[in-house]
This record gives C-alpha cells, structure tokens and sequence, in this order.
C-alpha cells in the first residue's frame, strides 16, 4: 500500500490532514458539548420531558452506531476524502433543519440527518490522519486531535450556555459557517494516499442483520430499565437482538467482503484495546449530562454558569491529550492509557460520593482528575488501535472504534436517564428546572443527587474491568513496524 514519502510536500499534506480532520472534529464536538447544555432550556420551551430531550442525544448516538461500520467499509473501497465532504455537508444541512424545528418531534427527526452526517466524520476523521502519519508519529498526531476536541469541550459548554441564554436554536445555526469552510477546504485539500481496492463488495444483508441486532438490543437496554428487563416485550427484543447478532457473525464469517473483518480481532493490541474504549465509554459517557442537570437542576444555576463548573474536565482534557499521545510514542499504549484509566477511575469514585450541597471546589477536582485521566487514555489507545492493523484496513478499524465509543455512550445514557428518573416524579423534576432546585424542598434534592451518585458508582464499577483489560493489551506497539500477527 501506498505510504506518504518523506519529503516537504508530504509533509505539508500531514499538516493539512490533521488540520482537516480536527476543524470536522471540532463542529461534531461543539454540536454535542453545546447541546447538553441546552437541555434543561429545550425541554421547557418545547414542553417536552427529560425523556424527550435525552432522546435527541441518544437517537445522534444510536444512528452514527449504527452507520459507522457502513461508512468505514465504504471508505476502504471509495477513499476517505469523498464521504468527508459528503458527511460535512449532510452534518451542515441537517444543522440547519434542527435550528428550524418547532417541536421535540421535529427536532429528534432532524437530527437523525444531523447523525448520518455526524457518523461520516468520525467514522473518517481518525483515518485520514492515520493515512497521513507514519506509525511513529501517529500518537502525537491522535493527541493533538484530542487536544482539539478538548478545547472544543472548553469552550463548547461556555459557547453553548451563552447561546442559549439569547436563543436555544443559535447551538444549531453555530455549526453552518464552520461546515461551509470544512467542505471547501476539505474538497480544496484533502487527497487520497493509501490504494484501495475498489471491486471489493459491499456486504448489505450483514449490514442488515447488523442494524436489526443494535437496534434490538439498545431498546432492550434503553427501554428495560422503565419497563422492566424481564417483561415479555423487553425480552423478545433481547431474543431479536441476540438471534441477529449471530446471524451477523455467521454472515460475516462466510462472506469474502465482509462488513466487519472478524479477523482483526486476532490481533492482540486490536482487541484489548477496542474492548477498553467501549467500557471506558460506558463508564464516562453520561458524566457531562449528569453535571449539567446537577448545576442547572439541584443548584438552579442559568445555562453558562453551569458550562463554566463543568469546565475543569475539559481543562484537564486539553491538557493531557498531547501529553498522553506523546507518551505513547516512546513508552507503547498499555502503561500510559491504563494510568489513565486509574486515574480517571478516582475522578468518577469522588464523584460518587458528592452530595446536593457538597462545595463546588471538592467537584471540581474530582472533574478535573477524571478529565485528566480521559485525556491520558484517549490518544495512546486510539494510536494503538489504527498501528496495528495493515492501511487498508483502517476504515473498519475507524468504524469499529467509533461504534464502542457510541455504544458505550448510549448505555452509558440507557441505565442514567431511568435512574434520575426513578428518582422524584416529572412534575417536581419540571419545577426544578423551570424555578431552580433551591426553591424545592431539601428532600427532593437529595433524593434527585442520589440518582446522580448512584450513576456514578455505577460508572466507577465499569471502569475497573476497563483497566484490567487494557493492562493486558501487551507490548507489541513499543516497536515502530508494522505488526498484524496476534501477540
């Protein structure tokens, strides 16, 4: 396979993938971390429920689950570059139709369009950057795109809790100008530098037995916990969902254009590290939502002073990311993303043990410990995962790491929403955030934070087997080659 010569052009082409794929990392990131904190806002001037409004997060999750192995076989047969563009401009579009929606309906439809666009970019963004850099060099590559995404995580609540203080919408409307220059520049620049194969087949029927199984099994685990796990109907969406999960690894092992290669998982660092990305995902992904309906809820702060107390995990995030790439390069991925799952894992322990009036300075720390860790384990695992497998490859290297990441958010949202739910009843948790929490009766904030505590205790369980798993990844990227044979 083709791989970038090491002259001055080549080298100005690294500069521009990674600038390229951070500024389409930098719109998705803002998106979410701008969204969250309109929430609270949106579920009152749509006269919706918690319910609703977590469910336009989770259905952004659930189709770019869902799409990301699709696209990533589609980028080792098209190239990378053209289903970018494509995925900027559908991501753009469905911007601006989610700007215009007049109800929670409307709103949970168009970001359906929203998500197709939003799974294109990761599912590519990691690959474009992996096809630039040499494997050596590839960590610091990945900490410098989790340094951006950090900073957008900085700077995303703060931007989106002033947006939403003039108008919830503006978090949509904010994406349209960055997509434009993405799309431009990414048509202008963007180029394909590993040869692919481009008889190889698409494989539709695994790709349906794919969709049918997450599907299944997401209702299964997003809707099991309000209507009951073992319910007639919940069980029968476990049975649809297992049945079609074997009926996708069959179809995928007998088919000679398989959707997922099956075989990568023979690769030791491959797995260990896929593995670790989705439990690790599981055990951070609702920590956001559930501080910023701590703050916004229990605490009755406005949309940007929240984003603010929310800000130390990005700091820490923006901090680490390229220290933690860095490392990777000269020490491997198994002791510098393993240190930082420990040290996340203390983060997400404290966290558990807060109360309603627990001082702000004793959660801040706790944030910043959790975001520093994240930032430690993030960059060396993705480095680890996309070294280890031939370039051709990386596309449903890209798209399996990206479906973890977004299956673990999803479950990670599946069992916190019934949680807080389950705690005070929709019109107390209606009243709180319309009027603030420091006018509900103390009882009620307590019992609202011990679901929050509770999720988190949840979270810090995950994250121990996460942990476990990474440390037993093995050493095989200490050395810069090319390593596909199981250690």
């Amino acid at each position: 396979m083709n791989r970038l010569a090491d002259n001055t052009s080549d080298e100005q082409y690294k500069k521009v993938a990674l600038a390229i794929a951070a500024l389409g990392t930098l719109v998705g990131v803002l998106n979410g971390s701008t969204l969250i904190i309109a929430l609270p806002t949106i579920m009152v001037q749509l006269h919706t429920t918690l319910f609703g409004v977590m469910w336009a997060l989770i259905v952004y999750m659930l189709i770019t689950t869902i799409l990301a192995p699709a696209w990533g076989r589609l980028a080792d047969i098209y190239g990378r570059k053209r289903l970018y563009v494509w995925g900027l401009v559908t991501f753009t579009v469905g911007s601006i139709l989610c700007g215009l929606s007049t109800d929670i309906t409307q709103l949970i439809g168009f970001r359906v369009i929203q998500a197709i666009g939003g799974s294109l970019l990761v599912a590519n963004g990691t690959i474009i950057v992996a096809d630039a850099y040499p494997r050596g060099e590839l960590g610091r590559a990945m900490g410098v795109l989790s340094m951006i995404m950090a900073a957008a995580f900085v700077a995303g609540p703060v931007l989106g809790g002033v947006l939403t203080l003039i108008d919830w919408r503006l978090n949509f409307f904010f994406n349209v100008p960055f997509g434009i220059v993405a799309i431009i520049w990414a048509q202008w620049k963007l180029r394909e530098v590993v040869d692919l194969d481009r008889h190889q087949q698409f494989d539709l029927l695994g790709m349906v037995y794919f969709t049918i199984a997450v599907i299944a099994l997401m209702v299964y685990i997003g809707a099991g916990f309000i209507v009951g796990l073992l319910s007639p109907m919940m069980l029968a969406a476990l049975v649809v969902g297992l049945a079609s999960t074997w009926a996708f690894i069959r179809q995928e092992q007998k088919s000679s254009s398989p959707l997922i290669d099956l075989s990568l998982f023979k690769i030791k660092i491959f797995t260990y590290g896929q593995v670790s990305s989705l439990l690790n995902s599981i055990g951070r992904g609702a920590v956001m939502i559930l501080l910023i309906l701590f703050f916004q809820g229990v605490k009755g702060e406005d949309p940007f002073t929240a984003s603010i107390m929310i800000a130390p995990l990005a700091i820490a995030l923006t901090i680490t990311g390229p220290i933690g790439g860095r490392l990777a390069d000269k020490y491997g991925s198994r002791l510098i993303a393993t240190a930082g799952l420990v040290i996340s894992l203390v983060g997400l322990l404290g966290l558990a043990l807060m109360h309603y009036d627990t001082p702000y300075w004793y959660l801040a720390t706790c944030l910043f410990i959790n975001g520093f860790g994240s930032g430690l384990f993030q960059p060396p695992n993705t480095s680890a995962i996309m070294s280890s497998v031939p370039p051709d490859r990386r596309g449903v290297t890209s798209s399996i790491r990206a479906f973890f990441g977004n299956m673990g958010m999803m479950i990670s949202m599946s069992f916190a929403t019934p949680i807080l739910l389950g705690t005070i009843s929709m019109d107390e948790m209606m009243q709180m955030f319309v009027v603030g929490g420091s006018s509900i009766p103390v009882a009620v904030q307590q019992t609202f934070t011990g679901g929050i505590t509770l999720a988190f205790l949840l979270s810090s369980l995950i994250t121990v087997p996460a942990i476990i798993v990474s440390a037993l990844r093995g050493k095989g990227d200490l050395h810069h080659q090319h390593d596909t044979s199981a250690e």
